[in-house]
């Protein structure tokens, strides 16, 4: 699989939106604060900020958009894919992250964690009891 980590800022607080098919769509944007060694004068120099569009779907869109403001710090992992699109008859090509896992930091924050119950974790039928058991034994 190709995936790719980053880790920043948002730049604001995300967006949460519907499709039409009623699926949950988050769009945030992240910058990536960067610097290097400079050797002659032996110390860092920033660099300009690298800014990465993000989306994610279904329920981590939803949990993103309940949890993170912006300024927060997060990591991100995900998969690169094309955004490309056609504004004013020309064809403009760029790159977002899909979002597989967003993470808050919790250097500068605090989090409170809460699990939110899976739609398809429902409790169902019973088991049916294994050969040669007692319902004695499947009453435990």
């Amino acid at each position: 699989m190709n995936e790719i980590t980053i880790h920043g800022n948002l730049t604001a607080n995300p967006e949460l939106r519907y499709s039409a098919g009623g699926v949950p769509v988050l769009t945030l944007t992240v910058a990536v604060n960067r610097s290097r060694y400079d050797r002659r004068s032996g110390g860092y120099t920033n660099l300009p900020p690298v800014f990465h569009r993000i989306v994610a779907f279904n329920q981590l869109a939803e949990n993103a958009a309940a949890s993170l403001t912006k300024g927060a710090t997060v990591t991100i992992t995900g998969q690169l894919a094309d955004d490309s699109y056609l504004k004013d008859g020309e064809r403009r090509r760029g790159v977002k992250l899909e979002a597989a896992e967003i993470a808050a930091s919790l250097r500068y924050a605090t989090a409170e964690i809460t699990r939110n119950k899976r739609p398809d974790t429902d409790a169902g039928p019973a088991p049916e009891p294994l050969p040669g058991s007692t319902t004695e034994d499947t009453a435990a």
